[in-house]
C-alpha cells in the first residue's frame, strides 16, 4: 500500500507539469505571427479566468523565460472605454517612474486605437547596474463583434539583458519609430474565442 501511495506521489506532479506545459490558442489566431521580419510562434497561454485570455509567442531561437523579442496578444472580455484602460496602464507606470529613473513612456492616439510605447527596467539592488531592461509597445483595440466585445492588446516586447545592454539600448534610439509603425501597422487577425 505504501509502495503505492508513493508511485502516485511521484506521478500526480509530473502529470501537473504537464498539464501547466500544455499550450492552448484561446483566441484561435493562426501562427505563426509574422512582424519585423521574424516569424513568432505561441508558445504561453493562460485563461485565469472568464474574462481574460492571454498568449505569448517567440520566435524559434528565443527562450520565453530570457528572450530578446515576444509579441504578446491579450484579450479582456468586457464593456471598456479604451482610453480608461490606457490611462490605468499609464498610471502604473507613473508609480513605477518614482523608484526607476529608466521607466519612460509615449502615448499615440490612432483612429479609434491607442498605442503606449515604455521603457522599464529591472535593476540590481543596490541600483547601480540594469539587469533587463525591457521596451513594450502595446497596442490596445475595442473589439465589438457579438459574444466577443471587449479590449484587445496586441503588443511587440524587447529586451536588453547586461551582456548586449549597449547595443539594446542603441537599437532603440535609431529603430525607436519604426517598430511603433511596424506594430501599428499589424494587420490583427480577427478572434475567436474557443
Amino acid at each position: 500500500m505504501k509502495i503505492k501511495i508513493l508511485i502516485l506521489l511521484l506521478i500526480i506532479p509530473l502529470i501537473y507539469v504537464n498539464a501547466q506545459n500544455k499550450v492552448n490558442d484561446y483566441l484561435n489566431i493562426r501562427g505563426p505571427i509574422k512582424l519585423n521580419q521574424k516569424e513568432y510562434n505561441l508558445v504561453w497561454s493562460s485563461h485565469p479566468n472568464e474574462n481574460y485570455f492571454k498568449q505569448e509567442y517567440v520566435s524559434s531561437h528565443d527562450n520565453i523565460h530570457k528572450y530578446n523579442s515576444m509579441v504578446l496578444v491579450d484579450f479582456i472580455k468586457g464593456d471598456f472605454n479604451i482610453k480608461d484602460v490606457v490611462d490605468q496602464k499609464v498610471a502604473e507606470l507613473q508609480e513605477m517612474k518614482k523608484t526607476n529613473p529608466v521607466v519612460n513612456y509615449q502615448i499615440f492616439e490612432n483612429k479609434e486605437e491607442y498605442i503606449l510605447d515604455f521603457l522599464i527596467s529591472e535593476n540590481s539592488k543596490d541600483g547601480k547596474e540594469i539587469l533587463i531592461a525591457e521596451r513594450n509597445i502595446y497596442r490596445y483595440k475595442i473589439i465589438s463583434n457579438g459574444k466577443n466585445k471587449g479590449v484587445l492588446l496586441f503588443a511587440l516586447s524587447e529586451r536588453g539583458y547586461p551582456e548586449n545592454i549597449d547595443s539594446f539600448f542603441n537599437n532603440l534610439k535609431t529603430n525607436s519609430s519604426k517598430l511603433i509603425e511596424t506594430v501599428g501597422n499589424y494587420k490583427l487577425q480577427d478572434i475567436e474565442i474557443k
